[in-house]
């Protein structure tokens, strides 16, 4: 029977959706230049075998995510699973948890590589987005005061006139002011004082204040003069240690902070 130490990746149970399948396509892709292996439905003969294949591979850490081998693996325990659920010899195996270090550098590992994965999708996005953008921007140098013009020509009585591709229109925006010099406008709205100095918000930085203040319990103290600080409205956050993941760099071993 399959001892793995990592929770099964199949998004639905194996067993159901191969039974009746003689040979096994590989759930994920092979690396680009990698032969496709497919992986036949397990049988007496090939049942020890297949057993130790597969602690060969896990040995090799081909249960992660982007080992060369790692398709090979995936197909091989789920064949593996179909035949031990049709032969009647899997048993009720107890919840997969976080229990030891080796389990530990197995959660590591698939946090980091989901973190990297995100880090280089958003770089894929923003360069895609970059050069979109790009390209809007030169459409609209190039041909947008000629499609104005050609717009303000077909209007009669409405803003905006729908064709095939979309609709195109003008769109009314309210006069506003706005500042050259926040300074100079802050002193004339406070000395003008009535409906003018209502529009002032004054606005607490909490950064700066909390290098002023040091908390020791539920007492704030002032940092320059070692005094309690009376400061009605006032909040405390006490400190806290949240859990973090960063991917490790390769050479890299079991290390404390």
């Amino acid at each position: 029977m399959v001892r793995i130490d990592s929770p099964p990746e199949s998004p639905q149970p194996l067993a159901a959706f191969l039974q009746t399948i003689p040979d096994l396509q590989l759930p994920s892709p092979p690396p680009a230049g990698k032969t496709v292996h497919m992986i036949s439905a397990i049988d007496p003969t090939t049942y020890a075998d297949a057993l130790t294949r597969i602690q060969a591979l896990w040995n090799a850490g081909a249960s992660q995510i982007g080992h060369p081998d790692h398709a090979e693996f995936e197909g091989l325990y789920a064949a593996i699973t179909v035949y031990e659920v049709a032969e009647g010899l899997s048993a009720p195996q107890d919840q997969f948890q976080i229990d030891t270090l080796e389990r530990l550098q197995w959660f590591v590992g698939k946090k980091a590589d989901l973190q990297s994965r995100k880090v280089r999708l958003k770089a894929q996005y923003d360069a895609m987005l970059r050069d979109i953008e790009r390209n809007e921007e030169h459409l609209d140098w190039r041909y947008a005061a000629q499609a104005e013009q050609v717009l303000r020509a077909n209007l009669s009585k409405g803003k905006s006139l729908k064709l095939l591709t979309g609709t195109v229109g003008l769109r009314k925006t309210a006069a506003r002011v706005g500042t050259t010099d926040d300074a100079a406008l802050l002193r004339a709205l406070e000395a003008a004082g009535g409906d003018l100095a209502t529009v002032i918000e004054p606005k607490i930085n909490l950064t700066a204040l909390n290098r002023l203040i040091k908390i020791e319990g539920d007492t704030v103290y002032l940092v320059s003069e070692g005094t309690i600080a009376e400061l009605p409205g006032l909040s405390i956050k006490p400190a806290t240690e949240t859990f973090f993941v960063k991917a490790g760099k390769e050479g890299e071993g079991t290390d404390q902070e």
